[in-house]
């Protein structure tokens, strides 16, 4: 199963292409664009994390843009699952994306053009 959060927001994809760099590299992530409106945001080494397990986490998450009720929606898509790490680090890969998603979401909140988020999983 895959965690994924909606994130809905009345912008035109150019402002939320803006917003999720600034938000990503905020939280330390490196972002790698696949276009102009899809791309995965890492952070960590996933090397490290094969080597060590849950002693070098690697988050990885692949967002993508698009058209929504009244705005453009951004899906965040939690990419790795955090295996290697056993259970201890499937369950900080999914802490880590919540906080991701709930940082994200605040930043277009503060930017006020935050319409809704809808959490779920694929």
């Amino acid at each position: 199963m895959t965690l994924y959060t909606d994130i809905l927001v009345r912008s035109p994809p150019e402002s939320v292409q803006n917003y999720v760099q600034q938000a990503f590299v905020a939280n330390e992530y490196r972002i790698t664009w696949d276009g102009p409106q899809q791309g995965r945001a890492e952070k960590g080494s996933r090397g490290a994390n094969i080597a060590l397990g849950a002693f070098a986490q690697y988050y990885a998450i692949d967002f993508r843009l698009g058209p929504g009720p009244g705005g453009t929606t951004l899906r965040l898509l939690q990419s790795n699952s955090g295996a290697v790490g056993g259970l201890l680090g499937m369950d900080r890969v999914k802490k880590q994306f919540q906080a991701l998603s709930r940082s994200i979401a605040t930043w277009f909140q503060q930017g006020g053009i935050l319409l809704g988020v809808n959490e779920g999983k694929i």
